[in-house]
């Protein structure tokens, strides 16, 4: 609000406070009216409380490599590794559908281009009631910086964080013939849900239907097949694309959003009907109605890595020294399949880690499970006393000049190593491939062929300033050609 809180007359009586909304307070974008609090809140005791805001939020940063951990239960599958709780089973509703879906899905891909969606899956949910989603619902997605706006929107952004599977809805009434995966075609364009018209190339994965594009796949939906609190029949979409055509994608219509963030890191292709299924469960909780049959078109892909592993390879790498049967237990605690040959393991890593690629790999997860802060010190080896000299000649001859120019009163200078393509043809430069593409300033455009004029420039700068007397030198590289 661009106004400050001062002292106030307000029918002649001087004001010291005033009645806030939600919004003043910057709590939300709520400004109906003041906050209504529990009669028992007393003044004077702390606001959380009061608003029901006590319970805890812990920000982590999650490395690009870890997808799964961008869901509550990724992180909660590693702390019960670690000893920090018990992970709880996770339940998968059956659903039984009460009709068949109205609503056809297809897949049209060009051989070879088929891995942009190798899998499409939904279902409709049919006389639901859309409105603002449960107060519990609302505080958990406004706990994590989400700013709740329908039931069935926020039931798609609750699994996503919940379980890092990107949903989206549409109002089936708004959908048009087949709903159905393909490559985008150039001149298409669509309104996307942030409220601006994208372009379309045939890189591009989009989820169309006979009237055209309705979203760019795994970055964001149209407006005009949204959900809304009219929509009473929403089909629920869940699919499994490309993490490297997503990326493509979002780097060239420049859309950050939690569904490319996801995708593009590689979500769980084994979780494409669970995650459809919880979502629509929760729809008919929240909402009501009746789903629909499931209908899928394709099938999930099923990366299955499986390592041949030795146990003994962790001390071997760490300097660790936990035993098979922990191992063991660690990884399964992680959600690894682990088999035992003998001596060896034979252990299959999840479809929620494409990261695991190797034995390294397992040795990295057991470390970071026991503690890194448990990895034995131990100090490298000094064959010398004395370190052996490891400066080169060339390197040597550099100090030595150095010292000697510097002594006899000169002033090294490090000036840049691109100067205008007009004074680098002075000193036999200026060739068209010592020309930078994408210059920091219009005039350092090119490649130096020598130390010179940046010096020269440097030496004019400071007498243009008044400083007659200067002795300058740079040691530094230039450019003769490209290679």
């Amino acid at each position: 609000s661009d106004f400050t809180l001062t002292k106030a007359k307000i029918r002649g009586v001087e004001s010291r406070g005033m009645l806030c909304s939600e919004r003043e307070l910057e709590l939300s974008d709520e400004h109906d009216g003041i906050i209504e609090l529990d009669p028992g809140a007393k003044v004077g005791s702390p606001a959380a409380a009061a608003l029901g805001l006590t319970d805890p939020v812990i920000q982590f940063e999650v490395t690009p490599n870890r997808p799964d951990t961008l869901a509550v239960r990724g992180v909660a599958r590693d702390l019960a590794a670690a000893g920090l709780g018990t992970l709880k089973p996770k339940v998968t509703p059956e659903i039984d559908g009460a009709f068949p879906c109205p609503v056809p899905i297809g897949l049209r891909f060009d051989p070879g281009t088929e891995d942009a969606c190798p899998v499409f899956a939904g279902r409709v949910v049919r006389g639901v009631k859309n409105g603002p989603s449960p107060d519990w619902l609302q505080q958990r997605l406004k706990a994590i910086g989400l700013r709740p706006i329908n039931a069935l929107v926020d039931i798609t952004n609750f699994i996503s964080y919940d379980r890092a599977r990107p949903l989206h809805a549409y109002d089936a009434a708004k959908v048009t013939g087949e709903i159905h995966a393909r490559l985008g075609r150039k001149g298409e364009k669509f309104l996307a849900l942030d409220g601006k018209d994208y372009d379309v190339d045939a890189d591009m994965c989009v989820i169309a239907d006979d009237s055209g594009v309705l979203g760019l796949a795994g970055i964001m939906g149209g407006e005009a097949s949204g959900s809304s609190e009219r929509t009473t029949d929403v089909f629920i979409e869940s699919a499994y694309f490309d993490p490297a055509r997503t990326a493509r994608t979002g780097r060239r219509t420049g859309i950050v959003s939690d569904a490319r963030y996801r995708f593009e890191r590689g979500v769980d292709p084994a979780d494409v009907i669970e995650g459809l299924d919880a979502a629509v469960a929760m729809v008919l909780e929240i909402c009501g109605g009746e789903a629909s049959a499931l209908e899928v078109a394709g099938a999930s892909p099923e990366p299955r890595t499986v390592i041949d592993f030795d146990p003994a390879q962790v001390e071997r790498l760490t300097g660790l020294k936990p035993g098979k049967d922990e191992i063991v237990r660690i990884l399964s605690d992680l959600g690894f399949d682990v088999g035992a040959d003998g001596s060896a393991l034979s252990v299959t890593a999840p479809t929620w880690r494409p990261d695991v690629e190797g034995p390294a790999c397992l040795v990295e997860e057991v470390a970071r499970i026991v503690g890194f802060d448990k990895l034995p010190e131990t100090p490298l080896p000094r064959p010398f006393a004395i370190a052996r000299p490891i400066l080169t000649e060339r390197q040597k001859r550099v100090r030595l000049a150095r010292r000697t120019l510097a002594m006899r009163g000169m002033t090294e200078a490090v000036t840049w190593s691109f100067v205008p393509r007009a004074h680098a043809e002075l000193f036999g430069g200026g060739a068209d491939a010592l020309v930078l593409a994408n210059p920091i300033a219009a005039d350092l455009d090119c490649m130096r062929p020598s130390a010179l004029p940046g010096l020269l420039a440097a030496a004019g700068r400071n007498m243009a300033r008044g400083i007659a007397d200067l002795a300058l030198f740079e040691v530094g590289p230039h450019y003769a050609r490209d290679r």
